[in-house]
């Protein structure tokens, strides 16, 4: 699909505002657009599982951003496991 030129030129000026930023100002823009993108992944499994406690949503959320990672994965389910193993002592 071309990309017609009023998009190239929106993308060029969206580029030379991100390379006028300090570094600093970089960084905080990249945190918000990451607690964005959270709030909305919180928001997609909250629909699907109103009832999550705020500990269920920790490990969802992890489990979400770690998807592709199987020893990662394995990691919270054992973290999970060991959790609530405790609370039921």
């Amino acid at each position: 699909m071309p990309t017609s030129e009023a998009a190239k030129t929106i993308e060029k000026m969206y580029w030379a505002h991100i390379r006028a930023m300090s570094p600093a100002e970089r960084f905080h823009k990249a945190l918000r657009l990451n607690a964005g993108i959270g709030a909305m992944v919180e928001t997609q499994i909250r629909k699907k599982y109103p009832n999550m406690t705020a500990r269920e949503m920790q490990f969802a959320l992890a489990r979400r951003r770690y998807w592709d990672d199987p020893t990662v994965l394995q990691m919270l389910d054992e973290a999970e496991t060991s959790e609530k193993e405790t609370v039921n002592e």
